[in-house]
């Protein structure tokens, strides 16, 4: 879908005839105060219309990121290629499955110097770290 194709708030909710607030918080599952029927009136034509939700709005509303930080030590050993090292792979691919089964984002950063990892986690607002081959000294 092309940006100029882009299903916007505002034409759902004059299409629908309510306010771009009741479209968003049934979005964020905020129902408390809309009605069941409003509801389902949402979601289908959301659905009817393709709506992609934007992920950066959507965790700006919840205050939230949920991203887990993986910051690996790209080490010389390695050669610049310590995701193919089988031991790192694996572990990546384990840390994957349990953050996506809790419905958290994994980013990865691969640095040889740690003290990187401090901007990196407050850029992106990140809920928690898990730093692979770093040494207690580092």
């Amino acid at each position: 879908m092309w940006a100029e194709d882009k299903v916007r708030l505002i034409d759902i909710a004059n299409e629908l005839g309510i306010s771009t607030a009741t479209i968003s918080n049934v979005i964020h599952g905020k129902t408390k105060k809309v009605s069941a029927q409003t509801v389902k009136r949402v979601q289908e034509k959301l659905e009817e219309r393709g709506y992609i939700p934007n992920m950066a709005a959507t965790l700006l509303a919840q205050n939230s990121s949920r991203i887990i930080g993986v910051v690996l030590n790209d080490h010389k050993k390695y050669e610049g290629r310590v995701l193919t090292d089988p031991f790192i792979a694996s572990s990546i691919n384990d840390l994957a499955d349990e953050i996506e089964r809790n419905d958290y984002f994994m980013m990865i950063q691969k640095t040889t110097d740690l003290m990187t990892t401090i901007p990196f986690a407050s850029m992106w607002n990140m809920v928690g770290m898990v730093i692979l081959g770093f040494c207690s000294h580092e």
